[in-house]
Order: structure tokens, then sequence, then C-alpha cells
């Protein structure tokens, strides 16, 4: 019998991740719920049945952009590295197809999904940055490269100290960085406010997220989100101001989440994200392993075969404008 997606209860949904391979927290319902408020897209919980029996879950979205209509896992620009479906490797390629029967009515879709779910033909491959935490911490430190360790050690002596934020007004800060870091581009940053503090919310009372700050005399001058789920750490934000750079905070923070989490028996510290080169570079300087994960696109109609390639052209210039307008 053919591979099915049906609704599932969300009240039931993280239950059944508890049995799901490769889940992220970027596919537990306090995530999926969070961009649901901030986008205002419906989040549609499905289970992938076969036979009548679940064997897998996929977190999908409808979203209206302007004229189009897309169906997606997630879409792109919603900093949500990883969704897409949880299911046995050999189901994949029914679940996809089942997936695009479901999206007929949508001009185009998408699907992100972590490392190790196999590549389909049709996807791309991107790249993330995965440090194994297996080790002690004095080789997790001799695994840094020279300039990592040599950049750890002028943060510390220039005086910059790391300690946990313990409150959500220092979102704030957290902010004005943001601002300076995205200023260089010309482009207000990407990530909703709101965001921030709905993941306070929902995360940190769990104990999913934790946020570290660099203080250089008493004041921020580097910040970073991590979240924590199952044997993963996981790097899904940061910023700084830009004059801060040459004390090397950034190097001290993920320097001192990594040894906590190693300390506190994580298994895997995910940097999310190496296809931006120069950012990519810094984080391959503290020796993870480069790992590919799939993403598949695919226009459903000409309409939005089109309308992508004119987002992809306007994009930039959309938010120039909005920068010039809002962010001066």
């Amino acid at each position: 019998m053919a591979v099915e997606l049906e609704e599932v209860s969300r009240n039931e949904w993280d239950g059944y991740l508890k049995e799901a391979p490769y889940v992220t927290p970027f596919h537990t319902r306090d995530w999926l719920e969070s961009l649901e408020t901030v986008h205002r897209a419906p989040w549609m919980p499905l289970g992938i049945f076969r036979d009548g029996d679940l064997i897998g879950l996929f977190p999908c979205f409808s979203v209206r952009k302007a004229f189009l209509k897309l169906f997606v896992s997630p879409l792109t620009g919603w900093a949500t590295p990883y969704l897409g479906p949880l299911c046995p490797q050999d189901a994949l390629a029914e679940v996809i197809r089942a997936f695009l029967d479901l999206g007929k009515g949508a001009d185009y879709v998408e699907v992100l999904s972590p490392p190790r779910v196999k590549f389909l033909p049709e996807a791309i491959e991107r790249h993330t940055y995965i440090l194994s935490l297996d080790k002690s911490v004095d080789e997790l430190w001799k695994g840094l490269k020279r300039e990592c360790r040599n950049r750890v050690r002028k943060a510390q002596k220039s005086g910059v100290e790391v300690e946990e934020v313990t409150s959500p007004e220092f979102f704030e800060d957290y902010i004005r960085m943001a601002y300076d870091v995205y200023a260089k581009a010309k482009r207000l940053p990407p990530i909703p406010t709101s965001l921030f503090f709905l993941l306070w919310e929902r995360f940190r009372p769990k104990g999913a997220m934790q946020v570290l700050a660099a203080k250089y005399k008493g004041e921020p001058v580097a910040a970073a989100v991590f979240l924590m789920y199952r044997d993963t750490v996981y790097f899904w934000d940061g910023v700084s101001y830009r004059w801060a750079y040459p004390l090397a905070p950034n190097n001290l923070l993920h320097w001192c989440i990594i040894k906590w989490a190693a300390q506190e028996g994580f298994r895997r510290y995910d940097m999310l994200g190496a296809n931006i080169p120069g950012i990519g570079r810094f984080k391959s300087t503290f020796g993870p392993k480069l790992v590919s994960y799939p993403y598949l696109f695919r226009p459903l109609t000409l309409q939005g075969k089109l309308g992508r390639a004119f987002y992809k052209k306007i994009a930039p210039v959309v938010r120039c404008l909005k920068y010039w307008l809002k962010g001066r």
C-alpha cells in the first residue's frame, strides 16, 4: 500500500517525535508553533502512514507570498536550518511523492532535511559543520586550529568574559548588535525580534536553550543563541559589534559552549551552516567535520518558476530599501 500523509494531533506531536529518527529542535511543537505565530502561516502536523500504521512525521506549512502559494518544510529565510520528513530511509522517495501530490495546488515546494537523511536525485547538496564531542576537553582544545586557539587566548587576555544570559531583556542588547552586524551589508536583521522572545518562553524553561554573552569592560560585545536537543547542541544565531572583532569574542563564545557541552555529556555540536564562505571558514577553525544535507526545491507551475527567479533578483534590492527606510 502506498504511503499516505494525514494530519495528526498537535497534542500528540512531541510524543510521536520520541520514536522518530533524525529529530532536531526545529521539528518540535514549540518551534513549529513559534514559526506559525511569527509568520502567520498555518502549520500542518502531518503523519506518514503505511497500511494504517504511523511510520513517520512531516511538518509542513502552507504559505502565501504575494501572488504565490507555497508548500514548504520550511520556507527559506525562516531561520530554520532543518525540517522535512522524519521517516525510514527506504520510505523517503514515496513520502516526497506524496508530499508533491499534496502540494499540487501550490506554485512551488521546498524541503530542507537534516544531515543523515539520504539524498534524492533531484536534491541540492548543502553543508554544515559538526564537531564530535566524544573527547576530553583537553583533546577538543588541541583539535582547534592554532589560529583559533590564539584568538581564544587573545579574548581572555583582553579581558573578555563570557556569562550566561538569565533574562529576556538582554535581547534588546542582542538586537542592537544584530543591527550593527547587518548594517555592513545594508540590510535589516533577518530574524524577527518576536521570535527570540517566543523561543525564550518555550525552550529555556525546558533547558533546551542557552544564550551566552561576551562582555568587555562590563558591556556586551557579542552573543550567541544555542539550542539543545537529545545529544546535540546547535548554534542557532550569533551577533557582535563590528568594532569588537579584534577582541575575538566570538571565538571565546564558541569555545565556552563546546567545553560546556562536552562536560554535560552532549555528543555533537552542530554549527548550522557552512555555505557562506567567510562564516564557514571561521567555523572550520574549531576542528569540525564538513557534513552534507539535502535541500529540495521544485516549481510546480510556470508562475512558481518565474516568481522564484524574480524573487532571487529583487530580494537584495528590497532588503536594501527596507534598511534605508527603517534601519538607518
